[in-house]
């Protein structure tokens, strides 16, 4: 009985004092667990010191011969974090797995460096030269690259998340892929810069440069993108959702199957831009300049168009689902056989436009102009086109049941095959219009419109009295 006691009751003292120290921790975490630091420890000898340049010459030397091979014994890796290396001379360093963690190389001469997988998280690069170099796979979280010149560098997969890149020269340099959620490029310059599946969500790029950058698949997701010029710029398949492109220049800017829904497209400037299959629901493009642009086959689903320059656009078999259209200008705009069900706008201007096999049942697009349009077989069935205007246009098999067009104007237009079941053709003037086969027209329809002596009417409907009349009794 001893024997088996004994053992026992040391177990159970050890259990005892183990919950004795657990629940001691549990009422004072801070005592028992020391705080991780955010950052690395740095060990380096220069820490917060300047680095003499004979000393940094041969670190240097030393840290190219372990690159070269580890296994030397007269090698050694750079290990500078946090160290002042302000105005350093290191052209054509190989500093590839360097660390440079925290360090200071403000105005320093890196050119022509190669960089590779370095260590340079929260690094100031400031005013930094970086042409050439190459920093491909480099850690340059929250790293400070105001006003550098990263021109033609390479930094392919490089991570800069929340870098500071204000002002920073990217001309002809290669970030594929380059990690820069939440970065600051404000004012940067990325011309002719390679981006492409480069990863931004979130970064801020208001008034950046990037004329001709190839952003091909890149995700611009909720970006700052205000009067930033992108003219010419490759953007296809781009994630462009919620971004903000107020002002931006997209001038002939290649967008096709990208995304952009909900963006802010505020009297930005997409002329003669290539649009096609983009995704661009919810899109605002009030006042956005339009001319010439291409978005066939796009999706603007309740998309607002307010008072934007669409002359010339090209929109055949695009969706207008619910857009709001209101003194937009489509002067001779191509959009056969887009789909308009339920578009709402007044004073659209479509002059000259070609809407041929449009689907628009249940639109409404008051006191819009249609004149000189052709509209041959579209579908405007149960729309609101009150005071609107179709002087001399192509209104060939166009479909008009049930459609509300009081005060509208037709002078001079073509109607034949055209369906005018049950449609208000109160105070519509018809002078001079083609109405001889138009299908399901009344006797009363017509009294209640205005005709001429040139209107031609179906057979066996009379001319009614002189519309000046007929107005005065209706109203």
């Amino acid at each position: 009985m001893t024997r088996s006691f004994l053992p026992t009751v040391c177990v159970s003292i050890v259990i005892l004092s183990a919950l004795t120290v657990t629940e001691t921790e549990a009422a004072n975490p801070s005592a028992s667990q020391p705080t991780s630091p955010a950052v690395p420890l740095c060990k380096s000898l220069y820490k917060k010191k300047s680095v003499p340049a004979k000393t940094l010459q041969a670190l240097v030397r030393s840290h190219e011969r372990w690159v070269e091979y580890r296994g030397n014994s007269n090698a050694k890796r750079l290990e500078l974090c946090q160290a002042d290396l302000s105005r350093a001379a290191l052209s054509e360093a190989n500093l590839e797995r360097a660390d440079l963690e925290g360090a200071v190389l403000w105005q320093a001469n890196l050119s022509l460096a190669t960089l590779v997988q370095a260590s340079l998280a929260g690094t100031d690069l400031s005013k930094t030269i970086l042409e050439d170099s190459n920093l491909s796979g480099a850690d340059l979280r929250r790293a400070r690259l105001a006003g550098a010149n990263l021109s033609r560098a390479i930094g392919d997969e490089a991570a800069l998340f929340d870098a500071a890149l204000s002002g920073a020269k990217l001309k002809e340099a290669a970030f594929e892929r380059a990690q820069l959620q939440g970065a600051d490029l404000t004012s940067a310059d990325l011309t002719d810069g390679n981006f492409v599946e480069a990863y931004f969500y979130g970064a801020t790029l208001k008034g950046a440069i990037l004329v001709n950058a190839d952003l091909t698949g890149v995700d611009l997701r909720r970006t700052i993108l205000t009067n930033a010029n992108l003219s010419r710029a490759n953007l296809q398949g781009a994630l462009l959702d919620h971004a903000q492109l107020e002002g931006a220049r997209l001038v002939e800017a290649d967008l096709e199957s990208a995304y952009l829904d909900e963006t802010n497209l505020r009297v930005a400037n997409l002329k003669g831009a290539i649009l096609r299959g983009t995704d661009m629901r919810y899109a605002g493009l009030q006042g956005a300049d339009l001319r010439n642009a291409d978005l066939e086959g796009a999706n603007l689903e309740e998309a607002a168009l307010v008072k934007a320059n669409a002359h010339s656009v090209t929109l055949r078999m695009a969706i207008l689902y619910h857009a709001v259209l209101d003194n937009a200008d489509f002067q001779g705009a191509h959009l056969n056989r887009a789909v308009l069900i339920g578009a709402k706008g007044s004073h659209t201007n479509f002059t000259n436009g070609d809407l041929s096999e449009i689907y628009a049942p249940k639109s409404s697009l008051r006191h819009t102009q249609f004149s000189k349009a052709n509209l041959d077989s579209a579908n405007f069935v149960g729309a609101d086109l009150r005071g609107s205007n179709f002087s001399y246009s192509n209104l060939t098999q166009t479909n008009l049941q049930e459609t509300n067009l009081q005060d509208a104007t037709f002078t001079g237009s073509d109607l034949s095959g055209a369906r005018l079941d049950s449609s208000d053709l109160r105070r519509a003037t018809f002078k001079g219009a083609v109405l001889s086969s138009a299908i399901g027209l009344t006797q009363t329809q017509l009294n209640a419109a205005c005709v001429d002596d040139q209107t031609q009417l179906p057979s066996g409907l009379s001319r009614p009295a002189p519309c000046s009349s007929l107005k005065k009794e209706m109203r």
